[in-house]
């Protein structure tokens, strides 16, 4: 090493603390302007606020370059939702006003039923009737004794027709059909039609089926979530014990809806309900909660060969196609 290399060497780090008591005396001067500024001119707080305002009201915004998104699914819809505003912004639909076949989706409807006009710690026995109930997913034997509550859960978890029937029954069919399909009209559901409580397929082709829509199904699912939280809930569980109302133990619970646990997404799954028949194929709403805590996403497929691999590929394309 050179004499006039070590002496440079030397110079420099003798000055570091020099050039850095320059920079930070610098920036205290800058800030010390800027708030001297802001302090005399106060309306520029106001227009940093609507700034941040006009921002959130665009976000989420789709990335440049994002990819065109290809489902099998006849229809498809993904929804932000702002919980504070409650407004929302389609994210991706594909023929979300198509009038299609929903299954056990019908069960949501039938639980916003329930929890609008049953009392909810009342008891419910299962009758034989319910439990004669084409597909007994539920494991409900005649005579057992459950609250209200606690029979939505293998209605909504375990898409239990006996649970729903049992419901049904309590008032009688028609009554509870009426009560489904006004409800469906109160919440503007002007393309959703219920004609049996379970969503089961007809005997006979020619007969009509519960049909709906994805857009009117997300309009079902935020009443669901934001006006009845507590049986939202159930439907992101993904085990649950059920007791009767003597405190026996029933059985565990395990939920149809496989895409509760984790997925590799960035934020919580919060719920959602499956349905499958021959006539209406998978049939699938999910909901996640939204990037940054911002609200939530509500996702549906309708019309689905796959329904799982279908929603996987809506929510993984959502998540790589905006910004939240």
């Amino acid at each position: 090493m050179t004499v006039n290399l070590k002496i440079f060497l030397g110079v420099f780090v003798l000055s570091l603390p020099l050039w850095w008591t320059v920079n930070v005396a610098g920036n205290h001067l800058e800030n010390f302007f800027l708030w001297s500024e802001l302090a005399s001119n106060p309306q520029i707080f106001a227009a940093q606020a609507a700034l941040e305002a006009k921002v959130q009201e665009v976000l989420p915004i789709k990335r440049q370059g994002a990819a065109l998104l290809e489902l099998g699914a006849s229809s498809a819809l993904s929804l932000f939702v702002n919980e504070g505003t409650q407004e929302t912004k389609s994210l991706f639909e594909k023929d979300t006003d198509k009038k299609l076949a929903i299954a056990s989706l019908t069960k949501l409807m039938g639980a916003l039923v329930v929890a609008r006009h049953y009392p909810l710690e009342d008891e419910i026995v299962i009758s034989r009737a319910a439990v004669l109930e084409e597909e007994n997913f539920g494991q409900l034997r005649e005579g057992d004794r459950f609250t209200h509550f606690d029979l939505l859960h293998p209605m909504l978890m375990e898409s239990s027709n006996d649970a729903s029937a049992a419901f049904a029954l309590k008032i009688g069919m028609a009554n509870f059909l009426t009560l489904m399909n006004q409800e469906a009209e109160f919440l503007g559901l002007e393309n959703t039609f219920f004609v049996n409580h379970a969503g089961l397929d007809p005997d006979v082709p020619e007969e009509s089926v519960n049909y709906s829509t994805a857009r009117d199904l997300f309009l079902l699912t935020r009443a669901l979530k934001t006006f009845y939280p507590s049986v939202f809930e159930i439907l992101g569980l993904k085990e649950y014990p059920l007791y009767t109302t003597n405190g026996k133990f029933h059985h565990t619970m395990v939920n149809t809806n496989e895409l509760l646990s984790t997925n590799g997404w960035p934020t919580k799954v919060l719920g959602g309900k499956t349905g499958w028949t021959p006539e209406a194929g998978g049939a699938l709403v999910l909901v996640l909660e939204s990037p940054k805590g911002k609200g939530y996403l509500v996702n549906v497929i309708l019309g689905s060969g796959n329904r799982f691999k279908d929603m996987q590929n809506l929510v993984n394309w959502v998540f790589n196609s905006y910004s939240f």
